[in-house]
């Protein structure tokens, strides 16, 4: 097939315009919002969701609808400032638990792509006060990282919450995720602290040193997820004092950061056969069993493809990420002329929307897009 990857970004672009939703007033189901945001897709409940939004953002600031991508941090800080942390949703059963956080990398792209410094000063101290929320109680470990936790809330435990709170419901990663050092949250908070100091020095004209001597002190003790054997980064249940044995895409998240050297990422990039698969890489290395989940071999969501084929195009490994990308934007293009629709999920060893063991799929445009959108981008391809 033809591989020109941009002809469908004028259909994405029409269909996420038609994804805009506005909530002036409290419903039953959703909190009023300030400004109008964009919603997953048709399937899913109308709410703005906060990780969600970065992937969206990256889209949308590449097709030019930046306003678009303000007004979506702009809710996210409103939720901030009313909850102290940012909610994993506006819907009102999501209120108990975060996203991993990525608002500080959302505001540095509005920032990039608008140069508008009073807005930045504006909401900076609002950034400064989700990080505190991150590296204080109760998401602090005896190990001295940082933990998914969640209280408990109408529908779930405190376990199944914060399971939602990493975003991986159901996965085999963590038998009780409360217990973990979960390497991608913990690379994330390293180049949070980092991108904060940055967005300080554009709005105030200094930064706080604390917070490089945090993220110094997060990658000194990183260390307890690598296993030097294998050459790859795993979760640490600091609990019972081990390793996890389950491999996933997260383990590359310290590679999207850039917190290794060279002679790391080489190690790791030895890694990406064993999630090698004809649509791209599959979210694990194999089929772990348990409880059905889209967190899970042989599926993969949109997010953890961009966040590995962006770190191997950071560290100039072009044909890897090359080959990657261009697997997974083949099959969600090809799915997308067949299906006329982008999904939650792509079965990366068929190359399909198949449900293997029951696992209901959805239509989902917006993550998806954004993502197909960026991965064009940080691929250089026409």
């Amino acid at each position: 097939m033809s591989n020109n990857y941009h002809s469908l970004i004028p259909d994405f672009k029409r269909r996420i315009k038609e994804l805009v939703r506005e909530t002036p007033m409290d419903t039953e189901k959703l909190l009023a919002l300030p400004y109008p945001y964009v919603v997953p897709g048709n399937d899913k409940v109308e709410a703005l969701y906060y990780w969600d939004a970065y992937f969206i953002n990256l889209g949308l600031i590449r097709m030019r609808m930046t306003e678009q991508a303000r007004h979506n941090v702009e809710n996210l800080i409103f939720l901030l400032r009313h909850y102290g942390y940012v909610p994993a949703s506006n819907q009102k059963s999501m209120l108990h638990h975060s996203h991993l956080p990525l608002l500080p990398w959302m505001v540095r792209d509005v920032y990039r792509a608008t140069g508008d410094k009073e807005w930045l000063r504006r909401i900076i101290n609002d950034v400064v006060k989700e990080f505190h929320f991150w590296t204080t109680k109760p998401h602090t470990t005896p190990a001295g990282l940082f933990r998914y936790f969640a209280g408990e809330n109408a529908e779930w435990g405190p376990q199944k919450a914060t399971e939602a709170e990493s975003g991986w419901i159901d996965s085999p990663r963590f038998e009780d995720a409360r217990n973990y050092n979960p390497i991608d949250l913990n690379a994330i908070l390293y180049r949070n602290a980092k991108i904060i100091f940055d967005l300080q020095i554009e709005a105030l004209g200094k930064g706080d040193q604390k917070l490089l001597d945090k993220s110094e002190q997060i990658k000194k003790m990183v260390e307890m997820c690598w296993n030097e054997e294998e050459g790859f980064y795993y979760d640490n249940d600091f609990v019972n004092k081990r390793m996890s044995k389950v491999k996933t895409l997260a383990g590359f998240l310290p590679l999207f950061v850039e917190m290794i050297d060279e002679n790391r990422a080489a190690r790791m990039q030895k890694q990406l056969k064993s999630f090698a698969c004809p649509g791209g890489l599959a979210i694990t290395d194999h089929d772990y069993a348990g409880e059905p989940s889209i967190w899970n071999y042989p599926l993969v969501c949109a997010p953890y493809i961009y966040f590995v084929v962006k770190g191997l195009c950071d560290f100039d490994y072009m044909e890897d990420a090359a080959d990657i990308g261009t697997c997974w934007l083949n099959m969600v293009s090809e799915i997308y002329r067949e299906t006329d629709n982008l999904w939650e999920w792509y079965n990366v060893k068929e190359k399909s929307i198949a449900e293997p063991r029951s696992i209901k799929n959805a239509a989902l445009m917006s993550w998806t897009a954004g993502t197909y959108i960026a991965l064009i981008d940080v691929l250089g391809l026409d």
